[in-house]
């Protein structure tokens, strides 16, 4: 090998290295999926602010494979975190909407012991 040919190849290796970029997150999109189901699951279709970020979610999590199919990684993995927080924000106002709906029956519960406690003798 001359070396020039040499040379040739160690910049061929460099810029294959180089414009490599990153890898695909694979662990994000199963990550942000998860999420979603985890919301799903925890009645954030339920919930209108919840749903909408559940969609926003899924949307984000479909713009990333997009993303990915062009190779670009690290804007896809981007894309995914602000799914995977869509997600478990999705979660936290459907959890939350559920302790509200306890809290009212429990208050109308008290409501109504104290209303029975007051007709007592």
């Amino acid at each position: 090998m001359t070396r020039a040919h040499l040379g040739l190849s160690s910049i061929t290796l460099l810029l294959a290295v180089a414009c490599g970029g990153a890898a695909v997150p694979h662990e994000k999109v199963a990550a942000a999926e998860a999420e979603m189901r985890a919301a799903e699951v925890g009645g954030a279709r339920d919930v209108q602010q919840a749903a909408l970020h559940l969609k926003m979610a899924a949307d984000q999590v479909a713009k990333a494979k997009a993303l990915i199919a062009q190779n670009d990684n690290e804007e896809a993995a981007l894309v995914l975190d602000c799914a995977q927080a869509d997600a478990q924000y999705a979660l936290a106002l459907a959890k939350e909407e559920a302790t509200k709906k306890e809290a009212d029956a429990a208050a109308k519960q008290v409501a109504e012991l104290k209303r029975k406690a007051a007709k007592l003798p």
